[in-house]
């Protein structure tokens, strides 16, 4: 099954599964829960997608997902798949479920076998890639909402799986990186808490310097890991060093995406240090 096929599979499941309901609902209101994800799969509306699972409980989706599986019986891929397109949608209103579903579908990865009837016809090196992209996207779904702890433990499965994996290396650098930004003082104990707390988000810089750093040495022309490696040495004071990797990043990219980043971290670098001509310059070129 390939990728396209998976995302096709998973548009249907969606709605299918989200559509039952454990609790004995109404028609109409299976109707309305059918037409709020079948908007979201057409027009991409979170919101919409997100309100009917408002009331539902843990086990009322795990239910409903699960009732799905067991009358479909689709390939264990695609399965993993349903369960990640679940967590997405409901990250917003519970990473409990969020995390649940996850978690479900790394269970699943773990019995990918190579030409078995959990994926009929992909190789180890398919099964590895689709890991790959799986754990990419789960830590993904904790990162978008700055959730460092649940991410953590999905990085470093995926890690296991593809340790040389640039998207999960640079995932990992920015786990650290979100990490630092989160630490703060919760007491007022005066300047040593102070102090440990400042010494706790270097650390935490210092590691995603490391990490970043040694993911643009393996692949020099990966610029998001560059750019993301700017502003970490930024973060850590190093402005000059930061400029660099900055510079470089802007003038290597052509995805505006890239380089609106790029310029917005050049320009407040600019702008820290008085120079306004170059701030403005910078700003200007997002």
């Amino acid at each position: 099954m390939g990728r396209q096929r998976v995302v096709a599979f998973v548009v249907v499941a969606a709605v299918v599964a989200f559509g039952v309901s454990p609790r004995g609902q109404t028609a109409e209101r299976q109707s309305a829960d059918y037409a709020a994800v079948q908007a979201y799969v057409t027009g991409h509306d979170a919101a919409k997608v997100v309100a009917p699972l408002a009331g539902w409980s843990p086990r009322d989706v795990h239910n409903a997902a699960r009732r799905y599986l067991d009358d479909a019986r689709p390939s264990v891929a695609a399965a993993a798949t349903l369960h990640l397109e679940i967590a997405v949608a409901v990250v917003m209103v519970s990473a409990d479920l969020a995390g649940h579903h996850l978690e479900s579908g790394h269970l699943l990865i773990g019995g990918l076998r190579p030409s078995s009837r959990s994926v009929p016809s992909w190789s180890a090196a398919e099964i590895a890639a689709f890991a790959e992209k799986w754990y990419t996207a789960a830590a993904s779904v904790f990162l978008m909402v700055n959730d460092p702890m649940r991410a953590a433990p999905i990085i470093g499965r995926g890690l296991q799986v593809a340790p040389r994996s640039g998207e999960l290396r640079l995932l990992s650098g920015i786990l650290d990186e979100i990490s630092a930004l989160s630490v703060t003082a919760t007491d007022s104990r005066g300047a040593g808490q102070q102090l440990r707390i400042t010494n706790a988000r270097r650390q935490a810089f210092m590691r995603a310097k490391d990490t970043l750093a040694k993911l643009v040495a393996d692949e020099p022309r990966f610029t998001r890991a560059r750019i993301r490696l700017g502003r970490v040495l930024w973060m850590l004071g190093e402005g000059d060093a930061a400029l660099v990797e900055l510079l470089r990043a802007q003038s290597e990219t052509t995805d505006p995406v890239q380089r609106y980043l790029a310029a917005m971290f050049l320009g407040a670098i600019y702008e820290q240090h008085g120079n306004v001509t170059g701030a403005r310059v910078a700003y200007e070129r997002r």
